[in-house]
């Protein structure tokens, strides 16, 4: 697609649901790409980009300049257009761990959106698109063409947003946020909450969508379904018009290890759910902050294996917006560029301030030159897109 963002990528060096719900911080492409060897222990991992170096999900750095990256469509992308705040799904090698540090080759990275659409209003912290609130947290990620965040805004623009989705009630959470002017087409990812076969619509939030002329799955789809659909840009007497319907499952291979971070969306106990269909045995697993934040709807991390499709858990932790803002994003790499007057530098594409007193290591702020390799530790600034560091350590 030959947008002003894919142009914008072609240019930085950058960063499902996975299966809606588990939407898991959604923005996946549903599941089980390519399988690992017979003779390689296999990761699986879903959840948002939190850093750079190699890419970071859950905490552990993923090498992905080797791996096969695809988007929701089974397109091959170049490593270059993963960005923070996306939501991936990662097949990978075993995972090793060296000073502390959690790191795997990954085989495939599969990304995918949330939506894509027009901004049908805004809020002080939200936003509307394709009919479905969207909610803007200390740490949704803004395309750096959007420097201001929520306040760059404007009802009309296209967007496109990569986050997850609380299926009990239809709200939005916005991982990252990027400008899609000159879709060839819209998106949207969601629940199905009606179905009429007599006038061929169904209802995603407050979206009403004429399938009558869209492919559909071969066992049709009712009500509770979890579905992409592809919309043309424009509304026929108030309804979108559906391409293709699809349906939005997370179904990874079978494995040795698994990270989900996602949204639980079929709930009989803390023992006993799914993410985004797939279904979660969490009868040996320890829980370290009890079992009282566990229900439908609840964000969640488990860790564990998959077995004969089954999530067999060893670990199961609620997740929060706070627990994101504490892990805060990490950079690694070769800077760029330095702004001294602006206290900034640039690295794989992200903006870091150094303007806030950040601890140094290996170094001080008047060392920092073009072609240094750093490791930034940081939140969100303000403007939703500049990193403000609290670590920096130069290295050798």
């Amino acid at each position: 697609m030959a947008s002003a963002k894919s142009l914008f990528r072609s240019r930085t060096v950058g960063l499902a649901s996975i299966a809606l719900s588990a939407l898991v911080l959604v923005a996946c492409g549903g599941g089980g790409g390519s399988s690992t060897s017979a003779t390689t222990k296999s990761t699986y991992a879903s959840g948002r980009i939190s850093g750079f170096g190699s890419i970071v999900v859950n905490g552990v750095h993923y090498k992905e300049d080797l791996a096969h990256v695809v988007d929701d469509d089974g397109t091959t992308h170049d490593s270059s257009e993963l960005k923070l705040g996306m939501v991936v799904e990662v097949e990978a090698d075993e995972i090793a761990e060296s000073g502390g540090v959690r790191s795997a080759d990954a085989q495939t990275i599969t990304f995918s959106t949330l939506m894509r659409g027009p901004v049908e209003s805004k809020g002080t912290d939200s936003i509307a698109v394709l009919g479905q609130t969207v909610h803007v947290t200390p740490t949704t990620v803004f395309d750096d063409m959007m420097a201001g965040g929520l306040a760059a805004l404007n009802v009309g623009d296209v967007v496109e947003v990569h986050g997850m989705l609380d299926t009990s009630t239809g709200v939005y959470t916005a991982t990252r946020i990027e400008p899609e002017a000159g879709a060839q087409n819209y998106k949207l990812r969601g629940v199905v909450s009606a179905y009429d076969p007599a006038t061929t619509t169904l209802r995603i939030g407050g979206a009403v969508i004429d399938t009558s002329t869209a492919t559909m799955p071969d066992g049709g789809i009712q009500a509770g379904d979890p579905v992409r659909v592809k919309l043309a840009t424009a509304q026929v007497s108030g309804e979108w018009v559906a391409t293709s319907v699809k349906p939005v499952r997370l179904h990874p291979e079978d494995n040795d290890h698994s990270e989900v971070d996602g949204v639980v969306t079929d709930f009989t106990s803390a023992t006993s759910f799914s993410l985004g269909g797939l279904p979660v045995d969490a009868s040996k697993a320890t829980f370290p902050k009890g079992t009282d934040g566990i229900a439908k709807g609840a964000r969640v991390e488990v860790e564990g294996s998959v077995v004969n499709g089954v999530l067999v858990a060893t670990k199961v932790e609620p997740k929060s917006d706070a627990d994101d803002e504490h892990e805060g994003f990490e950079v690694d790499g070769t800077i760029d560029a330095v702004d001294t007057v602006k206290s900034t530098f640039v690295v794989r594409g992200v903006t870091v301030s150094y303007a806030g007193s950040p601890s140094f290591r290996g170094g001080t702020a008047a060392d920092l030159s073009p072609g240094d390799r750093v490791e930034v530790h940081g939140t969100l600034a303000a403007d939703g897109v500049t990193v403000d560091a609290t670590k920096i350590e130069i290295k050798p």
